[in-house]
Order: structure tokens, then sequence, then C-alpha cells
């Protein structure tokens, strides 16, 4: 039986190393966990803790609260409870300030902040890539200092000043929502209307988002691009009669390879790419929500998203490593 386990790992080296890695994941996110109970059991205070200074409450019913959230236990003790109530019960816990089930709170958002981000990295990406290979490939001085100024502005402007211009925009025209994720009357409205509301919630927030990451992914692309069309192979190719075409595809296999060890950053850019955007707009997401949760010392939903963050960052490592093998020949996946 072992050494048919063993024949069929050494098989599906893929599954072998997924696996391995997803087990290394574990002990990672569990050290992680471990040392943000410590560190926030160095903050001044807790959730609770501003309620003391409130005279009509009785300080026996805070200290009744924080026995029964354990924020009188020590910080490995705190960790302890929490670990055997998510691999128990699989409860991530209660927010303190929502009085509500952490799932129950991040699931909508999550949804949120994901269709957010998602579409503003797919029109970055549709927008940037050509707009990159066309200067890098066929350089026209005029248009592309026009672009270069465009894209240097844009990528030295904060993402929270595009954030506050477009609010302004808004209330000055009237013609976007100037907040929140779905209307009024959401609920009421027919299938249509619906899809309509949340497009169109959806508009500006990821109009924002698109242009505080197009510059960056012009500039860089297009200085990856051009550092390969000068490289030798390239100068072979060409020798070899292969059309634009041809080299522009050796080109661009090659480019996207430090893209793709960057994936672990996308992946986390779908929760944290756009918490300015979220604050300014006032829209229902993930980074809002960690930003609040924050300030508030909120506990264990700062957990839940602090640990939502590494496991984005993790996959996306394991998917870069994948990707990393399939682009490059010269790494392969044992």
């Amino acid at each position: 039986m072992s050494k048919r386990i063993l024949a069929f790992f050494s098989d599906h080296p893929l599954l072998t190393f997924i696996l391995r890695r997803v087990a290394a994941m574990i002990p990672i996110l569990l050290v992680t966990i471990f040392f943000f109970f410590f560190f926030m059991s160095l903050a001044p205070g807790d959730f609770f803790s501003t309620y003391y200074q409130n005279p009509e409450i009785d300080p026996k019913i805070i200290d009744h609260y924080r026995q029964e959230f354990g924020l009188d236990q020590p910080f490995y003790i705190q960790f302890l409870h929490w670990l055997k109530k998510v691999l128990i019960d699989h409860d991530l816990g209660m927010s303190f300030s929502y009085r509500q089930p952490i799932l129950d709170l991040i699931r909508p958002r999550m949804m949120n902040t994901i269709l957010l981000n998602s579409f503003s990295l797919l029109f970055t990406f549709v927008l940037a890539y050509p707009i990159s290979f066309y200067f890098a490939y066929r350089p026209k001085k005029g248009i592309e200092r026009a672009v270069n100024f465009i894209t240097l502005i844009l990528y030295s402007t904060p993402s929270f000043f595009l954030a506050l211009l477009g609010l302004i925009i808004a209330a000055a025209t009237g013609i976007f929502p100037l907040g929140g994720a779905t209307s009024v009357e959401h609920d009421t409205l027919p299938w249509i209307g619906k899809v309509w509301d949340r497009i169109h919630h959806l508009l500006l927030p990821v109009l924002i988002g698109f242009l505080g990451g197009l510059a960056g992914s012009i500039r860089s692309m297009k200085v990856l691009l051009q550092e390969e069309f000068r490289k030798p192979y390239i100068t072979a190719v060409r020798a070899r009669g292969i059309d634009d075409v041809g080299v522009i595809k050796h080109a661009f296999r090659n480019a996207l390879i430090p893209f793709i060890t960057g994936m672990s950053d996308i992946l986390a850019g779908l929760i944290s790419g756009s918490l300015f955007v979220e604050i300014i707009f006032g829209y229902p997401g993930i980074g809002k929500l960690m930003y609040e949760a924050t300030l508030r010392q909120d506990y264990y939903l700062v957990l839940t998203n602090m640990i939502l963050g590494d496991v984005l960052v993790l996959l996306g490592i394991l998917i870069s490593d994948i990707l990393l093998a399939a682009a490059d020949p010269r790494v392969r996946i044992k």
C-alpha cells in the first residue's frame, strides 16, 4: 500500500508539490497568529477599556465582558482558546463592536471587495499590456512623451487623492452614486435593475482603482519589454526572419516572469488594494471593515482579516511557482 502511494506521488510531481506547500502553510499561519496575539497584548488597553471612563457603566459589568471574551487572560491562553474554537467549533469568534459572528460580517464584504478589485485589475491589465507593447516595440517620441507624462502624474498621485477627486466629481455631476454598494431601494428592484444598481455603484470606485494601478503597470511593463527587445536572443530571432508577431511572443513570455513572481501581491491586493477607495466612498468592503476594526481594537475581526491576507499571499506564492514553471523552461517542479 505504501509503495503504491509513493509511486502515485512520484508520478504526479505537481500534486506532490502543491500538497507539500499547503502543508508548509499551516505552521507559518500558526506562528503568525501566535505573534498577533503577542503584539496585541503589548498594546495599551483593549476594546472594553474605554468603557471604564464612562461613570454610568458599572466596572463590574465591563470586567464581566472582558472575562467572557477571555481578554483578562495571558496572550498565549487567548491564542489556545481561539485555536480550539476554530478547530473544534469552526467558529472564528464574535466581533466586539458589531456583536455578530465574524463570518457573517466578512462574507458579504469580501464579495464586494473582490468584485471591486477584480474589475480594477482586469481593466488595468487589458489596457496596460497593449500600451506597453506598442511603445516598447515601436516607440514614437511625441505620443510616448505624452503617455509618459500622464502616467507619471497618475503614478505620483496618492490613491486617496484620486478617490477624493472622484467623490467631488460625483457630487458635482450627480452621474455616480456618492457611496455604498447598492441603493436603498435595491431589494424592490427587478433582477435587471439590481444588476444595473450594482454596476452603477461600482463604476466610480473601479475607475479610481483602475487609474491608480494603470500608471505603475504601464511604466514597469514598458521598461521590462524594452530590456527584452534589446537582448541578443531577440536579435537572433529577427535574424532568422521571424515576423513581428513571433518576436513579440518570445519577448512576452520572458517579460511575464517578473509579473508571475509578483502574483502574491496581486492576490493580496484583491482584499487590501482598495482601502482608501472603500473608506472615502463608504463602500462596504473588507478594507473599510479592517480599518474600523483596527481603530476599535476589535481583535478577532482584525485577526480574521489578517489571516485572509496571509492565506492569499501564500496562495499567490504557490500559484506563481506553478506558473513560473510553465512560463520558464529552466524552472522545474520537483
